[in-house]
């Protein structure tokens, strides 16, 4: 992802991401656990690394977690509208 173009993040519209995207990791990692690495008992350590990654603009969305999260806020599973949600 391009940073070049960072903008503030908005705390409200953040918070909203990332307390969807624990939901949504939360019920991959326990559905689908062969496709995680790490064990359901580490589901905090890596939100807290993902919301650094988020914040600097280092993340993949390509994940099924990701995927998730933006269908359930309605918006557009890219960079750009992910993006444009929480900042």
């Amino acid at each position: 992802m391009n940073t070049s173009n960072k903008r503030a993040v908005h705390p409200g519209n953040f918070q909203c991401f990332m307390d969807e995207y624990k939901k949504q990791l939360e019920y991959s990692v326990k559905t689908f656990p062969e496709e995680y690495a790490w064990p359901i008992e580490n589901l905090e350590a890596v939100c807290e690394r993902m919301v650094a990654a988020v914040e600097r603009g280092s993340f993949n969305k390509d994940s099924r977690s990701f995927k998730l999260t933006c269908k359930a806020l309605g918006i557009k599973h890219t960079y750009k509208a992910i993006v444009e949600f929480i900042t």
